[in-house]
């Protein structure tokens, strides 16, 4: 098992012909503090030495302790809400009550799959006319596979139109449907 695996807890529920998937990322405590800890280490040693650096690298250093610190909240406060109907695919991602909405309609929806970011981590991806729309961030596995199934199962429209893989071509990805 890898220490640095990262999951979320996921709620998936099918009402009234639109599946929902809450998507909330697990804070490992012990890690936090680890990053924390190596993080501040670095950029205290970056602090010390900032004027003698160019400044491309104080623009890289800035962008990565930013981007850590973002991770962060995060980890900490962040959400993810998918909703899929007949009519639109709607991702929502909320960061410290910050929210980004990203609507697209289903009949655009094309090739929806597991997509493996590493080894130990996953997620789902579809196309959206030629853009590949990423979601769902570390997602285990056998939920995305659990997700794919339920759409299958309660809204079969739905997953006819965003399982095929080319609009030209009748292909569609049978799932264990036990």
């Amino acid at each position: 098992m890898n220490p640095f695996k990262q999951e979320s807890e996921i709620e998936v529920s099918t009402t009234s012909g639109m599946l929902r998937i809450s998507v909330h990322p697990r804070v490992d405590r012990l890690w936090m503090i680890i990053e924390i800890v190596i993080t501040g280490t670095v950029a205290y040693w970056f602090y010390r030495g900032w004027s003698t650096y160019s400044t491309l690298i104080r623009i890289f250093a800035a962008w990565c302790f930013v981007g850590a610190i973002i991770a962060w909240f995060y980890k900490l406060s962040g959400s993810e809400l998918i909703e899929i109907d007949d009519r639109h695919l709607t991702i929502r991602k909320t960061v410290l009550g910050w929210e980004r909405t990203s609507e697209y309609p289903t009949e655009d929806c094309r090739g929806l799959q597991i997509r493996e970011r590493n080894e130990d981590e996953y997620g789902l991806q579809c196309k959206v006319g030629r853009r590949t729309v990423l979601f769902g961030e570390y997602i285990p596995e056998t939920k995305a596979e659990e997700i794919l199934t339920i759409l299958q199962r309660d809204l079969p429209a739905v997953a006819d139109k965003m399982l095929l893989q080319h609009p030209d071509k009748e292909h569609f990805t049978t799932l264990r449907l036990n």
